[in-house]
């Protein structure tokens, strides 16, 4: 009878442990902002530039998709006062995993991958039987890095065009997990306003932390898709974020362009004034402003 109740009260504190740990997963820079089952969510801003200024906090967030929010989550999201929110998830990832807010009219499509990018589940069951246990998955993500460096530049441009009007803000960037089409958007905002790439970096890997509510039920999906021939190492690249993903795609965009500001400029069309107006926004003096520091 002993060994049963132990059993019960072990169980009881284990189960209390998980709540309290899904229930803890805040904005990582507001200690305030807690949602239950938004992954991921935190400031893009708060970090300090090259010349002494700083992204002011309050005007960019970034998450997960809000398919999962809990009505709870719901009224917090509304408190944000959020004007604008840019999902940059395809089409069909938008139609399997709608949003549970009541701000729809808020809601920009901006997709930072082609429906075709995306396979189908019959498609990515056949490729995981039929490489298995040879199945890399990390060239496979940093494709996608390539790809929205080179083929989403129309998309970019959009982006930055919400960002120069200052009715926009507060604004919301998410994609499905929030660490990589949301990650290398969140870089590019941060690089352009000044912030050194290896402060952008150090914040970039965070997401390794914001995602661990989601890893199991994604690696659990990918490895019962795999009929359990891609084992969990293998699937590790796919959950959560590798500094060399964007470090790499980055030093390639410094090699071609020689900074973010040039590559928004020439490659994405990003008009020279309608970038210093983002920078004017988004920018006050450092001084007396305590910064959040990534590093």
């Amino acid at each position: 009878m002993i060994f049963f109740s132990y059993l019960f009260s072990f169980f009881i504190k284990a189960y209390d442990r998980e709540k309290r740990i899904e229930r803890i997963f805040t904005s990582m820079n507001q200690p305030n902002i807690q949602f239950s089952k938004l992954a991921n969510f935190r400031e893009v801003g708060g970090l300090q530039t090259t010349d002494q200024m700083v992204i002011k906090q309050g005007m960019i967030y970034r998450s997960a998709d809000l398919s999962r929010l809990t009505k709870q989550d719901i009224l917090t999201f509304s408190t944000l006062g959020i004007q604008t929110i840019c999902d940059l998830r395809t089409s069909s990832e938008r139609k399997s995993h709608p949003p549970k807010i009541m701000e729809h009219d808020k809601i920009v499509h901006i997709p930072m991958q082609p429906d075709s990018m995306m396979p189908s589940k019959w498609t990515m069951f056949r490729m995981l039987i039929a490489e298995g246990k040879s199945l890399s998955f990390t060239p496979i993500m940093k494709d996608v890095y390539q790809s929205m460096l080179y083929e989403r530049k129309k998309e970019i441009q959009q982006l930055f065009t919400l960002l120069s009007d200052e009715k926009n803000y507060p604004l919301m960037l998410h994609c499905t997990s929030g660490k990589d089409r949301t990650g290398f958007l969140s870089a590019l905002i941060q690089l352009a306003a000044g912030v050194p790439v290896h402060t952008v970096l150090s914040e970039y890997m965070r997401s390794n932390e914001g995602v661990r509510m989601l890893v199991k039920r994604q690696e659990r999906f990918v490895r019962m898709m795999s009929l359990y021939r891609v084992s969990k190492e293998q699937v590790q690249p796919l959950l959560g974020v590798q500094q060399d993903y964007l470090e790499d795609v980055l030093k390639e965009m410094m090699d071609t362009y020689g900074s973010a500001e040039q590559y928004l400029l020439e490659a994405c069309g990003v008009p020279k004034a309608q970038l210093l107006k983002v920078k004017n926004i988004l920018l006050t003096p450092s001084a007396g402003i305590p910064s959040q520091n990534a590093e």
